[in-house]
């Protein structure tokens, strides 16, 4: 279970790790771009293309952060009032909600990866595909978390604990 955990720990921090690279990445393109082009009257035409890229990959890898640490706008003013039993139940249904939803995400982002795979961003080269190989990556880690949650919800319920888990 710890090798299990360890792994666990090291894939989200590559997770935190690529985001904030990504992000360092794409101010610094961002910004040797704008000081080319107001300071020298000229730019690189990849950085638009680029800057964009690492944006879409940020954002769908920072929802799953989120999503990870619960930190995304939840309202829970309904569950606070049931009891233990069906505040489980009621938690096992959100969770199924955003598996349902996450792996809607992936299997659309999916197949747009697959046919946008061989068109090529005309400045960048980057396969436009890969832009939407976030969202797959995002559904099926999102996805994965829902599961999770499901089976620690599930586990809390048959193991009488009070207080239900997320």
């Amino acid at each position: 279970m710890s090798l299990l955990r360890t792994a666990l720990w090291w894939a989200w921090r590559g997770i935190d790790v690529a985001m904030a690279a990504s992000m360092v990445v794409m101010i610094v393109i961002v910004f040797v771009n704008v000081v080319l082009r107001y300071g020298f009257s000229s730019g690189i035409l990849a950085t638009a293309e680029a800057s964009r890229f690492l944006f879409v990959w940020i954002i769908m890898l920072g929802a799953v952060v989120c999503l990870r640490d619960e930190a995304h706008l939840d309202l829970r003013m309904i569950e606070r009032t049931l009891p233990r039993v069906p505040r489980a139940l009621l938690r096992m249904v959100v969770w199924a909600v955003v598996i349902l939803t996450s792996g809607m995400l992936f299997l659309g982002a999916f197949r747009q990866t697959i046919d946008n795979w061989g068109n090529i961003s005309p400045l960048s080269g980057i396969p436009v595909g890969a832009m939407y190989l976030a969202g797959a990556v995002a559904g099926a880690l999102m996805a994965v978390i829902g599961v999770l949650r499901v089976l620690i919800v599930g586990w809390t319920l048959l193991s009488g604990d009070e207080e239900v888990a997320p």
